[in-house]
């Protein structure tokens, strides 16, 4: 008689921030923490970008099944945490330094409590009165390839690979170009064609785009202080 397999039928739902779209996934399994332990150990930032879609993929069900290459980075992020809650608990211990006396203190954050606002800004920028481009939310995949962390610290280089790759399609008076039909050095020379100012305009939809935060207050335990602090990014909340 073969042994049980539990939890494989256990769902819960949730939410992808950019879309809306409602999804099913189960809890992550001690076959899927191992990879993941073994990712963080490496502290390899692309094997643990790797590690942690694959266990969103594997543990998304069937008929939520949504193409993880194609998620933005704060997508990943929130799904992962939600995925955690279930999974291992809802409360994750972190440490956070007081800004009077710098002591450390632990910190519980409860995980369901976690949102990302996503605004309805319009993504079409106007760069010209005859050209504009529309811009898409980075996705995970990219960052992986590129081990692109943040904008801050980045190379020149990253953050003008990480902008094309950002591009949706370009708009004249006469047509739409969708980025996907041209080459990634056409979009690259486009945008070397640009003034300071127009590659600005491009450059601050991607520093203002969504992320996962909290706001957390607590009493200093060892001086009394009030702090107030903002976790901002997944690897503020573990």
């Amino acid at each position: 008689m073969a042994l049980p397999k539990l939890n494989e039928n256990l769902k819960f739902t949730t939410t992808i921030p950019s879309t809306g779209e409602k999804i099913k996934y189960r809890p992550y399994l001690v076959k899927e923490e191992k990879v993941l332990l073994q990712a963080f150990e490496s502290q390899n930032l692309k094997i643990i970008l790797e590690a942690m879609c694959d266990t969103i993929d594997a543990c998304l069900d069937t008929k939520s099944k949504v193409p993880i290459d194609s998620l933005s980075t704060f997508d990943v992020e929130y799904l992962f945490t939600q995925l955690r809650a279930s999974s291992v608990g809802e409360n994750s211990t972190i440490v956070l330094k007081c800004s009077e006396c710098e002591g450390e203190n632990k910190v519980s954050i409860d995980l369901t409590e976690l949102e990302v606002e996503v605004k309805d800004d319009d993504k079409l920028i106007q760069l010209t009165d005859t050209v504009a481009v529309e811009m898409r939310y980075p996705s995970y995949q990219t960052l992986i390839e590129e081990d692109f962390e943040e904008f801050d610290g980045a190379s020149t280089e990253q953050i003008i690979t990480m902008i094309a790759g950002s591009i949706a399609s370009v708009h004249t008076e006469e047509e739409r170009i969708d980025a996907s039909s041209v080459s990634k050095e056409e979009i690259k020379e486009f945008l070397d064609s640009l003034t300071a100012t127009q590659f600005q305009k491009i450059a601050a939809f991607l520093q203002d785009m969504p992320a996962l935060t909290h706001d957390v207050k607590f009493d200093c335990e060892h001086c009394k202080t009030k702090n107030e602090v903002e976790l901002r990014g997944l690897s503020d909340f573990f």
